[in-house]
């Protein structure tokens, strides 16, 4: 197989031998793919600088297993230069679709919708929202989304005015006076702004970071993320 000029981000990149490495690339037409860059170490080779994250790339690669072999990349049409926590917001995107995207899955939307996410971190624009969208869609996308605007029991309406536990494998569940892990509990009219991508009140933005780590937890397993370190808080 050999594919020429496919769109590409750089996910992680580690040494290999003495002057390659293996670079995890998302692109659009192959999902998650891992590539061989041969000599891209060297200290004589200028190209190096364009496989750093948040670049846009054109790439070429062939193989038939599941290590491919770059054979070729260039800059495409946009490189986005994060600083600060919008730069740990990155790789923490980066990490995300590192441990939960298998490789060679295709899915032009998670392209999509990473580079969105990049541009809007580039602009500095707020930092929740924009995560949160992006975890909210990434457990769409796998299948491991939840309905924000009907119970689990009744399938019923979300009401403002209720409040409910959200259970990972089945959803939001309306508070009973037996019910004692506050921990679970949210408001309703958070779910409902949830639902609409409105994260105005801090209630809602507080309360969609709970329930992203609720239901990421199982699928990311005990090893903590490592981009979540960078952050101060």
């Amino acid at each position: 197989m050999r594919i020429e000029h496919q769109p590409a981000y750089v996910l992680h990149l580690k040494p290999y031998r003495d002057t390659s490495a293996i670079i995890d690339l998302l692109t659009p037409d192959y999902g998650r793919i891992a590539v061989v860059a041969r000599g891209v170490r060297k200290n004589k080779n200028t190209k190096r600088q364009l496989l750093n994250p948040f670049h846009r790339l054109l790439i070429s690669f062939q193989g038939e297993g599941e290590l491919k072999l770059l054979t070729h990349f260039e800059s495409s049409s946009g490189f986005y230069p994060l600083k600060a926590n919008y730069l740990y917001s990155g790789l923490y995107l980066n990490e995300l679709l590192m441990r939960l995207l298998p490789e060679l899955d295709a899915h032009n939307d998670f392209f999509s919708l990473y580079e969105s996410s990049v541009h809007l971190l580039h602009q500095e624009d707020e930092i929740e929202p924009t995560l949160r969208n992006f975890e909210f869609r990434l457990m769409l996308e796998l299948g491991y989304a939840i309905d924000f605007n009907e119970d689990a029991i009744y399938h019923k309406a979300i009401k403002e005015e209720a409040s409910y536990i959200c259970d990972p494998d089945r959803g939001f569940i309306e508070l009973t006076a037996l019910d004692t892990n506050q921990e679970l509990v949210f408001p309703g009219l958070d779910i409902l702004s949830i639902a609409r991508q409105d994260y105005t009140q801090q209630s809602t933005r507080r309360s969609a970071k709970k329930i992203t780590r609720l239901l990421l937890k199982p699928l990311l397993g005990k090893r903590p993320l490592k981009s979540r370190e960078l952050f101060l808080s």
